[in-house]
């Protein structure tokens, strides 16, 4: 049964399984799939929260990784492309967006005319701070029902079970 009360569709889909196919373990594709339900409830709950504050999860992703850099808060275009995930051609564009709403800016670098670091703006390093606090404040909230313990022990399983997957890229 769910929280709510109502049936649980996880349940339901492995009962589904059980009944087509009796020799089927489907625990760990129920584990999945609730791991999966969790991080698309949480993705949908932080793109409102930051979408309140007039950005995305993109821009958060991008002020953050210059953020963490500490002062002078930047980084060249291709590592943060490589820390945020995103192609080239993507962060160009978003770094074209962010620069356009004064968050960062492009660093002249006397060393190379090639590529130009990227900086946090005043505002930048503002804006980022809120993000992060508003992102905390969603993932806090949604871990509500567990225990500091309970907590420490899926932070523990979650390393476990994820230390032996490589990240595609």
């Amino acid at each position: 049964m769910s929280t709510d009360g109502g049936p649980d569709p996880i349940e339901e889909m492995q009962r589904g399984w059980a009944s087509e196919v009796s020799d089927l373990d489907t625990s760990a594709m129920g584990t999945v799939a609730r791991l999966n339900r969790l991080a698309s409830l949480l993705r949908r709950d932080i793109e409102a929260g930051v979408g309140e504050r007039d950005a995305t999860i993109g821009d958060f992703d991008v002020l953050s990784a210059l953020r963490r850099q500490g002062p002078p808060y930047e980084l060249k275009p291709s590592s943060l492309a490589r820390a945020t995930m995103l192609s080239p051609s993507g962060m160009t564009h978003r770094i074209d967006l962010l620069e356009a709403a004064g968050l960062v800016e492009r660093v002249v670098d006397p060393t190379s005319r090639r590529t130009a670091p990227v900086a946090l703006t005043k505002a930048g390093i503002a804006a980022s701070e809120e993000l992060a606090r508003t992102v905390v404040d969603i993932e806090e909230a949604a871990l509500t029902g567990l225990t500091k313990s309970e907590r420490a022990t899926l932070d523990r399983l979650l390393t476990k079970a994820t230390s032996g997957l490589q990240p595609s890229g």
